[in-house]
């Protein structure tokens, strides 16, 4: 009976201990593999990729001024390995309304990387901004010595079709409105097909009298200002009159907006007057009301207070919104 229990005895300390190799063993195993990280797809954790994937990310959104800065700093690190800053710098100039800029962010892509997955897209931007040119844009040193040597070439061939066209849009894009309208002129009226190239349409045209009309980014706002000539600012709210008694029962009674009105056109604005609308939670509109100013001159400016007081609570007023009637 006794040696059945020192084998029992044995045999059970042998299988514990052969489960515990089984389990050291496992656990090992389990821990090599857990430290192994090759093969796991991990993201790049250089800060140059990670700023370039949040600018793309960004791009994508149309959030174009947020994406700038995370952009430059790429360009600011001096890190030669990611060309792509560069074509996304250029959408977002172009975007921002910087063409120039972008120009030379889509040639610096091309140059630095001329077989590039965006190289057929930066092409196409450089054309959209320039049209098409009779030279290898990766060649462009910068933007000033291309126009220099345009305008060289011009004093040779004074009427030569693409000289005229090219050396124009670079001016153009070098914020030279002045230069690039003469050559467009000139363009346009040596060449009468030039007014079906896009890029020279989206630039000059013809007013009722048949004269040619540049339209720089000056001639834009003027039109803009003839199309809408009231503009608001320093509009803003605030609330006032309060109720009588122990200083537990005073609140406001009365919700204010108030602001400036200009009429930024060369003509007389007449039966200029602001409608104000004040809302509540979920859109529901408390009330309106509508102030009259009279006549505005070129360049007048008056001032509009209106003053509100339908509502169940002025603390559950939460917009307001306003726009100017004015006779035609």
């Amino acid at each position: 009976m006794r040696v059945s229990k020192f084998c029992l005895a044995v045999v059970s300390s042998a299988l514990l201990l052969s489960f515990n190799a089984c389990q050291s063993s496992s656990s090992s195993s389990t821990t090599s593999i857990q430290n192994n990280l090759k093969h796991r797809n991990l993201p790049n954790r250089d800060n140059s990729y990670t700023n370039l994937y949040s600018a793309q990310r960004m791009i994508e959104r149309g959030e174009f001024s947020q994406a700038l800065p995370k952009l430059l700093v790429i360009v600011e690190s001096g890190n030669e390995s990611v060309p792509e800053v560069h074509y996304l710098l250029g959408i977002v100039y172009q975007e921002l309304g910087s063409p120039q800029n972008a120009l030379s962010h889509y040639i610096k892509y091309l140059q630095v990387a001329p077989t590039g997955i965006y190289s057929e897209n930066s092409r196409k931007k450089i054309r959209e901004l320039l049209g098409n040119i009779d030279t290898q844009i990766e060649k462009v040193s910068t933007v000033e010595e291309r126009i220099a040597s345009l305008e060289e070439r011009l004093k040779t061939s004074p009427t030569d079709k693409n000289t005229l066209t090219e050396l124009a849009n670079w001016h153009w894009l070098n914020q030279n409105y002045t230069r690039a309208g003469e050559l467009y002129k000139q363009s346009v009226t040596l060449y009468p097909e030039l007014w079906n190239d896009d890029t020279i349409a989206s630039r000059i045209e013809k007013d009722s009298e048949g004269n040619i009309i540049v339209l720089s980014p000056d001639e834009a706002l003027r039109r803009e200002a003839e199309r809408k000539p009231i503009v608001f600012f320093n509009v803003t709210s605030f609330r006032s009159g309060r109720q009588f008694g122990w200083a537990s029962d005073l609140r406001h009674q009365i919700y204010n907006v108030s602001g400036q009105v200009r009429n930024r056109s060369s003509r007389t604005i007449k039966n200029v007057s602001v409608q104000v609308t004040i809302y509540g939670f979920s859109g529901m509109v408390y009330d309106t009301k509508t102030i009259n100013l009279g006549h505005l001159s070129p360049s007048q400016t008056k001032p509009f207070s209106i003053q509100f007081t339908n509502f169940d609570n002025i603390e559950n007023v939460d917009h307001y919104d306003y726009v100017a009637y004015y006779d035609e």
